[in-house]
């Protein structure tokens, strides 16, 4: 009901956030190959970035248009909660 609620979540999303991307760009820099970091880096951006986001706009927005706001946000979690399990 009040929208300041929130904020301890997007406090919570801004460092998680930060340890994903900072995990992810260490692990791109270990795994790539001698004078192709920045290319991993380019690529680990892209599928990010482009990709994924692209695709979770589009999906989402057609889950949303389905079967409503508040029941796209339950199966996201429950997608989030099967992919924790499988991991």
């Amino acid at each position: 009901q009040n929208p300041y609620q929130g904020l301890p979540a997007e406090a919570l999303r801004g460092v998680t956030f930060a340890a994903f991307w900072s995990s992810c760009t260490i692990y791109a820099h270990k795994v790539s190959p001698p004078g192709l970091h920045a290319t991993m880096l380019m690529l680990l951006n892209a599928l990010y970035g482009g990709l994924g986001q692209s695709l979770g706009a589009i999906l989402g927005g057609k889950l949303q248009h389905t079967v409503g706001t508040v029941n796209t946000f339950y199966y996201a979690a429950a997608a989030d909660l099967v992919f924790l399990v499988a991991v």
